[in-house]
């Protein structure tokens, strides 16, 4: 705007100076009476009098291009910046258009994060809820067992009743039959007495007055039974009614009771979770381990063991353990049982490792040593630690059976594969701890599958090929592929597995 007023007055006064001047050369040309290229002295002025007007004008604009970039600029992009501004205008309106449009989706998200709370709130008061309703449950549970007691008490007593009317009613089948044999019985004498009835009408009037009693006895008796039947229809459908209260009663406990184990198991899952993030190394997990030879020298068993040390150390800070005063992320403490009750322990680290020394040089030919987790880690903490010395003897020779199984090769071959699994886990494994095989104390099953798992499972694949190729049922055998020892562990590197084909 400043240089719009500046360029308006600028051209006003030139224009001034242009017209005054222009007036003044005209006069003093007309005067003189001046010719040019032999025209007139009057349009001889006026031509003079445009030219001069035209060259001032033209020194006026180049000398404001001089004088001023601005003015220059606005002269050479004029046209390109009135394109821009037409852009920038544009892109500023969908800037803003887009800031309305996040302020709106702003809001939305503060809506969605008061909702997520208030769901959140909701959710601790069904948790809370849910508490109370498995304390009700458990009053419930408690009550309905009462009930179930009581229940099948009385249902044990309705079943003693049932077994007495069963015996009531086989007794008088028994008596109707009996009637009804001798009814048979008499109706023959009947038909006897009919033939002789001239000479026998004595005894047919005993035979009829018989009959007629038995007859009123086998009503009574089938009135009887009818009673009873009715009796024992009204002791079933009792039966029936108290069997379907009971189930009904079994079943709304056993829903009370998955209730309360689901929301039972769901505090058991937290509490461990909250508990598993705190500890990093658990008592009795294995950092490191490997053999050491008694053949070697006092300073070569040490230095194998510091070895072992510093190797678990490097695992224990990549865990999150930190590193105390000895440098490590470990402190090695040394527990040797004296006799049956006395059991000395030593903190010192110089002095664990010259125990374990002397215990290697004393008792084996070969050791294996595991270094253990003594007591549970948390991240930030040194790891407490310690030397378990085994004799690293053989176990399997190679070639030896290891374990064998039944397997069925028409199964899937993801069922065949659990079912190799299976025996790995179960028959191998304690084939091997039966043999003498020292596990490794790791919770990590990864721990025991060597440097290369990837190949350990396409081995263990082929396996599963082979005996589904066999389609029947076949007898699935492990082998020890080389000399096994103590210190393992025993996987597929050092297994190899035979398939049969079962007649």
């Amino acid at each position: 705007m400043r240089y719009s007023i500046f360029f308006a007055i600028v051209l006003v006064l030139v224009s001034g100076f242009i017209a005054y001047f222009g007036d003044l050369l005209g006069r003093k040309m007309g005067k003189k009476r001046l010719m040019l290229f032999g025209m007139r002295p009057r349009y001889t002025a006026i031509m003079m009098t445009t030219i001069t007007g035209m060259v001032i004008a033209g020194l006026t604009l180049v000398t404001l291009i001089s004088i001023n970039p601005e003015f220059k600029r606005i002269f050479n992009e004029g046209a390109e910046i009135l394109s821009r501004n037409k852009i920038l205008s544009a892109q500023n309106a969908h800037l803003e258009k887009r800031n309305v449009d996040l302020v709106s989706r702003s809001q939305e998200l503060e809506n969605e994060v008061a909702k997520q709370q208030l769901e959140m709130n909701k959710a601790k008061q069904a948790m809370d809820l849910a508490v109370k309703a498995r304390d009700a449950a458990q009053k419930n549970i408690l009550q309905l067992k009462l009930d179930i007691a009581q229940r099948l008490n009385e249902l044990a007593k309705l079943k003693l009743k049932n077994d007495a009317a069963g015996k009531e009613i086989k007794l008088a089948t028994g008596q109707l039959k009996e009637v009804r044999r001798k009814l048979v019985e008499e109706q023959s004498k009947l038909r006897i007495a009919q033939l002789s009835l001239d000479t026998a009408r004595g005894k047919l009037a005993v035979a009829s007055a018989n009959l007629n009693i038995t007859e009123d006895k086998l009503a009574e008796a089938e009135k009887t039974l009818k009673e009873q039947e009715v009796a024992l229809k009204r002791k079933d459908q009792d039966i029936k009614d108290q069997t379907a209260y009971l189930n009904e009663i079994i079943k709304k406990a056993d829903e009370a009771q998955k209730q309360y184990d689901e929301a039972r198991q769901l505090f058991i899952k937290h509490t461990y979770e909250l508990r598993s993030s705190e500890l990093i190394l658990r008592q009795g997990e294995e950092l490191v381990r490997g053999t050491i030879s008694a053949s070697s020298s006092a300073f070569g068993v040490k230095a194998d063991l510091k070895a072992l040390l510093d190797a678990a150390s490097e695992k224990a800070e990549l865990l999150g353990a930190k590193k105390g005063s000895n440098k490590r992320a470990v402190a090695l403490i040394y527990k040797q049982l004296i006799d049956n009750d006395r059991m000395i322990t030593s903190e010192d680290e110089s002095n664990c490792i010259e125990m374990a020394t002397e215990t290697i040089l004393g008792s084996f030919s070969e050791a294996m040593v595991q270094v253990v987790c003594a007591g549970n880690t948390i991240a930030g903490e040194q790891a407490p630690v310690e030397f378990r010395l085994y004799r690293n003897s053989q176990v399997f020779r190679s070639g030896r059976l290891i374990a064998s199984a039944r397997l069925d090769g028409e199964m899937s071959e993801g069922r065949i594969l659990l079912a190799v699994i299976d025996f790995l886990r179960k028959d191998v494994s304690e084939a091997a701890l039966r043999a003498g095989i020292i596990p490794v104390a790791n919770p990590d099953p990864r721990a025991s599958m060597g440097k290369d798992p990837a190949t350990q499972v396409d081995s263990l694949m082929a396996v599963v090929v082979q005996i589904k190729n066999e389609n029947a049922r076949v007898k699935l055998e492990a082998y020890a592929s080389e000399e096994v020892f103590a210190a393992g562990p025993l996987n597929m590197d050092n297994m190899r597995f035979k398939v049969t084909k079962l007649e």
